[in-house]
């Protein structure tokens, strides 16, 4: 059978002959009569099922001589037939219940074989990543599926910190791996990718032409469900997949559980997520890192793309394996007594992102606020060479030494490390070519731009009004009281703190089920009583025929939100049953008093493509208003700009000089405590 061929008929579908099978001791099928039940079934077309220590197995013909000679020779302790009742609707349809039938035929004589074999949980995760893959989903859509097993699981702790970003990577590498280019593999392994290639094509088309009875991705969980029990994964390491899958995209470093379901919670360390595919070696890993950031466009500069293929990222955070060291995320370096990360590394993608708004050059002067590790820093000594300085400041004493320690043996000796708070900067180097900050803030400090040359320029990220956070280069306009942008990318960092102009963030934990929580900042106004409860109230939904494609960016209609919706826009992240977010992550959200209105969205194909819109849902007493709203200010933003539009500039001054800038619409005037924000919208 040709598992290639797109058009192959499926066959029709046998009446399954059903025996469930007792094992001696009720030990279930131990890897010795795992492999006996295998071998006699040479040739069958079966699947099977584990449940509570016994096997049930389904069979094109019948097979009780088959069983009775495996009591005989005491393989089996018993069996009794039965009757199988397929969960048709629970695979969407008849259609959707025959594709699961082929693909469980042929994965279960293998997976029935390796009972008990190692990576059978890595194999499985290798298999159903090939079928998402298959059935057209993004890598987003794909943690979704991940996200709606877990709910179908115990729920477990997350993994202790110091494991997480080494078991993310791992399983990173697992779910975007090409299965079939394994270089060691099973007896009919690409048979078996095949098989799970074809059964996600297939859902996929019957999904687009309206025959599946039930959401593709929902299906897809379900075939998670089935495949780990084939694989007699423990539900424990399910749960563990089901986190680790969600957050290969999603992942904020802090879900409370894995699922909304009502289990006990299960403590897990996470073991190692085993791959043959990826190589170990830092060069390698390295430069594999570059091209990646080169190909996306991240690194643009021949001499920044060279400072990142020598800077040593992994020596600088020798507490990770040197694998995850070299994956674009960010990893945490220190934690408050609450668990929220207050530094980081940050995501390589972001460094590189912030090197080239910078633009620093060999002979500059650069004050770095946020030492962090020193990763950063290095990289600044490597560009300012040779003649050039770099000073380096954070306001933690360990993380100053850890820098200074880890700088020394990069042999970064034009790079010094200081104990200060980076929003005051260090008057006594200055004037500096370039400052940098690589932490967030509220606003601008006026200090900061006075050590400044007149030729400078400013990197820094800040916050608009809520959760948009944007990284900044300034340069000063013409005539020198005002500030224009030379680049604004859309970034979130952790905060400045302990000084003037901190991001300070309020968390609001949402009542009940799940855990779904309320981020917002100090120029917002909230009401955390009603605002802990308020999914609780009864919705208003609305949708607005605007329509997002694969590709399209977020980042403006968020900005345009944040301006002209009277509180800003704020996160909501988690889940719970009832919410229904636009990403897996949570979604963005408008406060007005006791109501909230979050974005959501539904899927749709039309002439063009394949389309998400935009829906918002209102909760609270002012549920319908809210929405409605939010609703008519995304239609302006998509009938007067849209993601075809250009990107809109940014010019800034400060508050002695906010009167210098104007708007011809007061709704994109921002207005700090030390600052004017002015948003030009093309």
């Amino acid at each position: 059978m040709d598992w290639n061929d797109e058009n192959l008929p499926l066959p029709d579908e046998p009446k399954w002959w059903h025996a469930t099978i007792r094992f001696p001791g009720d030990a279930g099928a131990t890897p010795k009569a795992a492999t006996a039940l295998a071998a006699a079934l040479s040739g069958w077309r079966f699947h099977f099922l584990r449940k509570e220590g016994n096997l049930r197995l389904r069979t094109e013909r019948p097979a009780a001589d088959l069983l009775d000679q495996l009591v005989a020779d005491e393989v089996a302790a018993g069996w009794v037939g039965g009757i199988y009742e397929p969960e048709i609707e629970t695979f969407g349809g008849e259609q959707g219940m025959a594709i699961a039938h082929e693909v469980w035929c042929a994965d279960s004589p293998a997976a029935l074989a390796e009972t008990g074999s190692p990576y059978a949980r890595e194999r499985c995760i290798l298999l159903l990543s090939t079928m998402n893959r298959a059935a057209g989903l993004d890598p987003f859509e794909i943690s979704d599926v991940w996200a709606t097993f877990g709910n179908l699981r115990p729920a477990i702790d997350p993994p202790q910190v110091a494991y997480q970003a080494s078991a993310i990577t791992a399983m990173r590498r697992l779910v975007h791996a090409d299965a079939a280019k394994r270089d060691t593999t099973e007896p009919g392994w690409p048979d078996r990718v095949a098989a799970f290639e074809d059964a996600g094509r297939r859902l996929a088309r019957l999904a687009t032409s309206g025959q599946l009875r039930r959401g593709l991705r929902a299906v897809l969980a379900h075939h998670a469900i089935f495949a780990f029990n084939r694989a007699a994964t423990p539900v424990a390491e399910q749960a563990a997949a089901a986190w680790l899958g969600w957050n290969v995209a999603f992942g904020d470093g802090n879900p409370a559980t894995v699922s909304s379901s009502q289990s006990a919670p299960v403590t897990l360390i996470f073991k190692r997520m085993e791959s043959t595919i990826t190589t170990t070696d830092p060069a390698e890993l390295r430069n594999t890192m570059v091209d990646k950031l080169t190909g996306s466009g991240h690194l643009r500069t021949p001499e920044i793309i060279d400072a990142f293929r020598d800077v040593e990222r992994h020596r600088f955070i020798p507490e990770v394996e040197v694998v995850a060291a070299y994956v674009d995320d960010a990893v945490s370096v220190k934690n408050d007594r609450d668990g929220e990360m207050i530094s980081c590394i940050s995501a390589p993608s972001i460094v590189a992102t912030q090197l080239e708004q910078l633009g620093a050059e060999p002979g500059h002067k650069v004050l770095e606020a946020g030492a962090a590790t020193g990763y950063n820093a290095a990289l600044l000594g490597r560009l300012v060479a040779p003649g050039g300085r770099v000073w380096t400041v954070d306001v933690d004493t360990d993380l100053v030494n850890t820098a200074a320690k880890h700088l020394a043996a990069a042999g970064a000796s034009n790079v010094t490390a200081l104990l200060a708070d980076g929003a005051a900067g260090l008057p006594a180097h200055a004037p500096f070519d370039r400052i940098q900050f690589t932490v967030g803030a509220g606003d601008i400090p006026l200090p900061v731009l006075n050590q400044l040359a007149p030729d400078g320029r400013l990197v820094i990220p800040m916050r608009i009004r809520g959760s948009i956070s944007r990284s900044f280069a300034f340069e000063r306009d013409g005539d020198g009281e005002t500030w224009k942008t030379v680049s604004c990318e859309m970034a979130t960092f952790v905060p400045l703190r302990k000084g003037v102009c901190d991001d300070v963030r309020t968390v609001v934990p949402m009542a009940g089920e799940g855990n779904v929580r309320l981020e917002t900042y100090g120029e917002q106004l909230v009401d955390r009583e009603a605002m802990r409860t308020v999914l609780d109230e009864p919705s208003h939904q609305v949708y607005t025929g605007v329509k997002f494609r694969q590709g399209s960016a977020w980042e403006w209609v968020y900005l345009w939100l944040a301006c002209v919706l009277p509180n800003g826009l704020s996160r909501v992240p988690g889940r719970r049953p009832g919410f229904t977010p636009h990403f897996g992550w949570g979604s963005m959200a408008a406060l007005d008093g006791d109501s909230l209105a979050y974005l959501t969205v539904r899927e749709g194909e039309d002439t063009v493509s394949r389309f998400w819109e935009i829906g918002v849902i209102g909760h609270g007493p002012r549920a319908a208003d809210l929405a409605e709203q939010v609703a008519a200010a995304i239609q302006e933003w998509d009938r007067d700009y849209g993601n075809d539009a250009p990107a809109p500039g940014f010019r800034m001054a400060m508050a002695a000089n906010r009167d210098l800038l104007k708007a011809a619409d007061s709704r994109f005037v921002i207005d700090k405590t030390n600052s004017r924000l002015v948003i030009d919208w093309p």
